[in-house]
C-alpha cells in the first residue's frame, strides 16, 4: 500500500531526530576519543594500546622518552623490538593462564629501551574480551622500576655487609664477601679489592671475586706496576673513573688481561680512602647489562667508605696483635726475672738471719750500747728483705723455688753423714730434723685453705696485734665492726690484705691524727674499710696506686723507716699484691682520696704532726684517703 503523505512525514521527522540523535551521539563519542587521547597523551607512565590482533594502535609520549621509540616507528607492528628475547612469549602466557572472569593482571619484568638497555619495569595490562570470553585488544600501563629496585638492592646490600662485617674477623674472607655482593649488585662477571704497596710501588689483588673461580685464583697472585692499570690513575688524582669503552685502549692494556686471565671491557674504579691516604681502589668490570652510570658510581662509594674502613682495622689490630705478644713475651720474661730474684733472695736472706742470730749471741757478753743500735739497725732492713721477697712471692702467680726441693734431697741422700759429722763436731743430737723443718719454714709454704671466717672478728684481733708496733705513735684508731655472716676466703691473704691496709693508713697520718676502720654489712657481702685522715693522694698517685712498686712521694724525698712510722717508705708493692689478691679471691678493692691543700703537689713535705701543722699559716688541713674491701658472701 501507497503511504500517505501524512505518513511520509511523520516518517521524515523521525528520520530527523534518530539522525540528531546519532549525531549528537557521534559528537560525545567524538569529544570522549579526543579526551581519552588527551589523557593518555599526559600521563606519565608510558602506555601503549594493542588491537585483538596484537599489533600497536597507539602508544603516548611518556613511552617514547622512556623507551625511545616514537607512534611512528611502532604502529600496526607487534613490538618484538622492545621486549627481551627470553621473555618474548611472557605476556602471551600469563593472559592464556588468566582466569576468564579476571581481565587485568600486574607483574615485574624487563623491557628494552632503543638504545639497548634494559629496564626493570612494572607491567598492568587491561584486557579487552570478546564475547565468547577471548582475550581481545588490551592497554598496557608500564612503570619503570629500574632506579627504585637498584636503590632497593643497594639498601639490601649495605644492609648485609653491615650486619656481616662482626661476623669476618678474617680480612681476606670479609673482603671476598664484600666483593662478592659488588659483583651481583653491579652485575659485572668482575669485582676486585685493588691495594696499594708503597714500598714496592706495586698493586696487588686481595680476595677477587670473578664468574670463573679459576680466573679468581690466578687474579689474586697477580702484582702490577702502579703505572701499568688505570688504577694508578686513580691514586694519583684522587678521583673515581668510569670507562665504559676499553677496546680503544686493548693494545695498550694487553699485558695486564694476559696476566689476569681475561678481556676488560668497561670498569669501574673507586679509591680506597683513609684519614691519610690513599690505600688501594676499589673496582668493577665487565658490566653485563649496559654501561657503567653515575648510580653505580654513588653505590661504590658508599661501599668503598666500609672497605677502606676495614682494612684500616684490620691493620691496626694486626699492629695490635704484634704490639700485644712483645708486650706478653716482655711481660713473661718480667715474670720469670721477678720469679727468679724472688727465689734468689731466699738462700742468702735466710743465711744473713743465721749469721745474724750467731753474731748477736756471740756479742751478748759486750755491752749492749757498743752494738745494740747496729743490730737492729741490720734486722730491720733484714725485715725489710724478707718483706719485699714475701710481696714479690704473692705476686708472682707461677711461683716454683728448686731451693727447697734440692736441699730436701740432699738431706735425704745424705742424713746419716750428717748426723755423724753434727755430733762430731758439736755433740749435739736432732740437728737434721731441725734443719729439716728451718728448710721447709723458710722454702715451702703451705696450701692456701679457704674459711668461713667472721670478718669483724677477724680485723679486730688483727688490730690488737698490731697494737704493740703503733705504741710510738700519736694516731688515733676508731673502730666500728659490726658482726654479720662469715665470708669464704684463705686467711693469710686476708691478713696481709688487712694489715697492709691499716699500715698504709697509719704511715700516711700525721700524729695527732685519727684512722676509723669500718667493718659491716652491705648488699649480699660485708665491707672492710680503712679511712685516714692524713695526706692523701694526687690525681695522678691515685691512677698508678695500683700499679706496683709505686711511691707517693718524690723519689728523693723517700726514706726507709720504721714500719708504721710517718712517711715510713712502703716497697712500692703491697697494694699491687692486694689488688692481685682481689682477683685471685673474689673481692673487690677500690680507692677514693683527697689530696691535703695544705700540700696539694707529689714533692710538698708535711711536718708529720697535726700540732706542728696548725702552728704554720696557711688552709686546713682536711686529706683523706678512704680503701674499701667489698667480699661477697658465698
Amino acid at each position: 500500500m501507497t503511504p500517505t503523505y501524512e505518513e511520509l512525514k511523520l516518517r521524515i521527522e523521525a528520520l530527523e531526530k534518530l539522525t540528531s540523535r546519532t549525531k549528537e551521539a557521534f559528537q560525545i563519542t567524538r569529544t570522549a576519543r579526543r579526551n581519552y587521547k588527551r589523557f593518555l597523551r599526559f600521563l606519565p607512565y608510558p602506555i601503549l594500546v594493542r588491537d585483538p590482533e596484537g599489533f600497536i594502535t597507539y602508544l603516548n609520549p611518556a613511552f617514547t622518552d622512556t623507551f625511545g621509540w616514537t607512534l611512528k616507528e611502532l604502529k600496526g607492528k607487534k613490538g618484538d623490538r622492545y621486549v627481551p628475547e627470553s621473555l618474548s612469549d611472557e605476556l602471551k602466557n600469563r593472559i592464556k593462564h588468566l582466569p576468564i572472569k579476571k581481565n587485568t593482571l600486574q607483574f615485574y619484568t624487563k623491557r628494552l629501551t632503543k638504545e639497548g638497555k634494559i629496564l626493570d619495569v612494572l607491567l598492568r595490562v587491561g584486557i579487552e574480551r570478546s564475547q565468547s570470553s577471548n582475550p581481545g585488544g588490551m592497554i598496557i600501563v608500564i612503570r619503570d622500576v629500574t632506579m627504585e629496585k637498584r636503590f632497593n638492592r643497594n639498601r639490601e646490600t649495605m644492609t648485609r655487609i653491615s650486619q656481616m662485617l662482626p661476623q669476618y674477623p678474617d680480612l681476606r674472607k670479609l673482603l671476598f664477601f664484600i666483593n662478592t655482593e659488588i659483583k651481583g649488585l653491579l652485575e659485572t662477571e668482575s669485582a676486585n679489592t685493588i691495594l696499594l704497596d708503597e714500598s714496592q710501588k706495586e698493586f696487588y689483588f686481595l680476595s677477587a671475586a670473578h664468574d670463573d673461580p679459576a680466573t679468581r685464583e690466578r687474579i689474586d697472585k697477580t702484582r702490577f706496576p702502579v703505572d701499568e692499570l688505570l688504577s694508578g690513575q686513580v691514586v694519583k688524582t684522587g678521583k673515581p673513573l668510569i670507562v665504559n669503552n676499553l677496546s680503544e685502549r686493548q693494545d695498550q692494556y694487553e699485558s695486564r688481561d694476559r696476566k689476569i686471565g681475561y678481556k676488560v671491557k668497561n670498569v669501574l674504579l673507586v679509591p680506597l680512602r683513609t684519614k691519610d691516604r690513599i690505600i688501594g681502589i676499589l673496582a668493577a668490570d665487565n658490566k653485563k647489562t649496559g654501561d657503567f652510570d653515575e648510580t653505580d658510581l654513588e653505590t661504590m662509594n658508599t661501599i668503598a667508605a666500609t672497605v677502606a674502613l676495614s682494612i684500616e682495622n684490620a691493620r691496626v689490630s694486626r699492629e695490635l696483635r704484634k704490639a700485644y705478644e712483645e708486650v706478653k713475651g716482655l711481660n713473661s720474661a718480667k715474670d720469670k726475672m721477678i720469679s727468679h730474684l724472688s727465689h734468689e733472695l731466699k738462700t742468702p736472706v735466710a743465711v744473713l738471719l743465721s749469721s745474724f742470730k750467731i753474731l748477736s749471741k756471740k756479742m751478748s757478753e759486750l755491752p749492749e750500747a757498743t752494738w745494740q743500735p747496729t743490730m737492729e739497725r741490720i734486722k730491720r732492713n733484714l725485715d725489710r728483705i724478707i718483706g719485699i721477697e714475701s710481696e714479690v712471692y704473692d705476686i708472682v702467680e707461677k711461683k716454683e723455688i728448686p731451693h727447697g726441693r734440692l736441699f730436701s734431697l740432699i738431706l735425704e741422700q745424705c742424713q746419716d753423714e750428717f748426723e755423724s759429722l753434727i755430733a762430731e763436731e758439736i755433740g749435739e743430737k736432732g740437728v737434721i730434723t731441725k734443719i729439716r723443718e728451718k728448710i721447709s719454714k723458710i722454702f715451702n709454704t703451705p696450701d692456701l685453705v679457704f674459711e668461713d671466717i667472721s670478718l669483724s672478728r677477724f680485723v679486730e684481733k688483727r688490730i690488737d696485734a698490731i697494737k704493740p708496733d703503733i705504741a710510738h705513735r700519736n694516731v688515733q684508731i676508731i673502730s666500728r665492726l659490726k658482726s654479720s655472716s662469715p665470708i669464704r676466703i684463705p686467711a693469710d691473704p686476708l691478713m696481709k690484705t688487712v694489715d697492709g691496709l691499716i699500715r698504709n693508713a697509719i704511715e700516711n697520718t700525721p700524729d695527732g691524727g685519727k684512722i676509723e676502720i669500718l667493718v659491716n654489712q652491705k648488699g649480699k657481702g660485708m665491707q672492710f674499710i680503712v679511712k685516714d685522715h692524713g695526706i692523701g693522694l694526687t690525681e695522678e698517685a691515685q691512677k698508678r696506686i695500683f700499679q706496683g712498686f709505686f711511691s707517693n712521694r718524690d723519689i728523693m724525698s723517700y726514706s726507709s723507716k720504721r714500719p708504721y712510722d710517718f712517711h715510713a717508705g712502703g716497697k712500692g708493692a703491697d697494694l699491687l699484691r692486694m689488688k692481685i689478691f682481689s682477683e685471685r679471691f673474689n673481692f673487690k678493692i677500690s680507692l677514693s682520696s683527697k689530696r691535703c691543700q695544705r700540700i696539694p703537689e707529689k714533692d710538698d713535705a708535711c711536718p708529720g704532726s697535726i700540732e706542728a701543722c696548725q702552728k704554720i699559716p696557711g688552709p686546713e688541713c682536711d686529706g683523706m684517703t678512704i680503701v674499701t674491701c667489698f667480699f661477697s658472701f658465698p
